[in-house]
């Protein structure tokens, strides 16, 4: 298997991947492997969801770039979103239940969806293409 076509294979495999998660996200997890209160489906389901989406990302990033830089940096970025995004929504879902709000909703965007991975592939981009000027 070549290089690029392994890329290819990577990238498609991310891709699908990140694809059946939106096509089933609906789905309760959490009912299929523990039996614990809503809150704690709730939690599990965002969690695992969470995980899923960026690992995905991370190996979308390494499908374009084939740098291991790039995926250290994607997983610390990763890391820094579970501490300072996940976990605070966790804090405003238990507390505040019935507040649905703007910044809940910012949040719950930037949670579920991979968007500060997706982002870092235009940045990853720049960036390699002011390493090659040099």
């Amino acid at each position: 298997m070549s290089v690029n076509s392994k890329r290819i294979g990577l990238g498609l495999l991310a891709v699908t991947g990140l694809l059946i998660l939106f096509i089933f996200q609906k789905i309760n997890l959490a009912n299929y492997f523990l039996s614990i209160s809503p809150l704690g489906q709730f939690i599990f389901n965002r969690t695992i969801r969470f995980i899923l989406n960026d690992s995905l990302s991370i190996l979308l990033i390494y499908a374009i770039f084939q740098e291991r830089k790039y995926v250290v940096f994607a997983f610390w970025v990763q890391l820094v979103g579970f501490i300072c995004l996940l976990c605070p929504y966790f804090v405003l879902k238990m507390y505040w239940p019935d507040y649905n709000g703007p910044m809940l909703n910012f949040l719950h965007r930037i949670i579920i969806n991979p968007t500060l991975m997706l982002l870092l592939i235009p940045a990853l981009l720049h960036q390699k293409s002011r390493e090659n000027i040099h």
